[in-house]
């Protein structure tokens, strides 16, 4: 791995991490904020107006009482896909394709850097973020839930809620750049590199309309990963956690092999 690189993507990337962990931050702020200990009978009142495939779609059908369910039904079962998908989407495109774009790799290669220690450094670059921003999250829910609610938080479990999510959005991100390692040009690379991610989440809400539709989870990756069915034990999270790690590795390597072997555009 290439340090100067590394420190050079913290510099121009830093801005668009913060831009999505205070957007997902204050989204999980209010969810815990206007949690009753009380009971649910409100918030199930006022979902009661909304058309029930709607909010079946949103994954808002089945909300838990306790706390750690809570946050899991509201933040954990559909915002959760959404804005760490788009987050990997522009970020593995500037990681590289703009870069191959833009002509800046030709600059990187004339270093005494070879051209899988610049990639790598790249896909080191793109999993660190997505750590760093589930790191945050994890740190604002803790923080947020005893200030408001001591000792409700299942800690334990709100954690193992953040390492499938962070995995799971791990994997995305290898998706997304694997696509930007392959193709030259940013529009390519960020049609295919969207096109993934952007197809599991559609087929994952569609499942969730109704019984006839439920078997379109079977095809998205958004599917493995279900907050609270951690939050009740029914899923185990190191089963989801081994299997996003072995996509993770694949891709990975995958997209170091295809820029390894591609021509660049001097």
């Amino acid at each position: 791995m290439s340090i100067p690189l590394f420190l050079k993507n913290i510099k121009n990337n830093t801005f668009l991490l913060m831009v999505f962990a205070a957007l997902m931050s204050i989204y999980l702020a209010v969810i815990i904020y206007i949690y009753d200990p009380n009971g649910i009978g409100a918030m199930v009142d006022m979902m009661s107006i909304l058309p029930t495939k709607l909010v079946n779609a949103l994954g808002f059908g089945t909300i838990d009482s306790g706390l750690t369910g809570f946050i899991a039904s509201l933040f954990y079962g559909f915002l959760i896909y959404l804005f760490p998908m788009v987050y990997c989407i522009i970020l593995a495109n500037r990681l590289v394709a703009k870069w191959v774009y833009e002509g800046s790799f030709t600059s990187l290669l004339c270093t005494p850097n070879s051209r899988i220690k610049i990639i790598v450094t790249q896909g080191i670059y793109l999993l660190a973020s997505i750590g760093v921003l589930f790191t945050i999250l994890f740190m604002v829910g803790y923080g947020m839930s005893e200030h408001f609610f001591p000792g409700m938080l299942d800690v334990k479990v709100f954690l193992k809620l953040n390492i499938g999510a962070c995995l799971m959005t791990m994997t995305i991100g290898m998706f997304c750049f694997f696509f930007s390692c392959l193709f030259n040009s940013t529009k390519p690379a960020l049609f295919f590199g969207a096109l993934i991610p952007v197809s599991f989440f559609i087929l994952n809400t569609l499942s969730k309309l109704s019984e006839r539709t439920a078997f379109l989870g079977k095809f998205s990756l958004y599917n493995a990963f279900d907050g609270l069915a951690i939050v009740t034990g029914q899923s185990s999270i190191s089963l989801i956690s081994g299997g996003f790690a072995v996509f993770i590795g694949l891709l990975f390597a995958a997209a170091v092999g295809v820029f390894t072997l591609k021509r660049l555009p001097v």
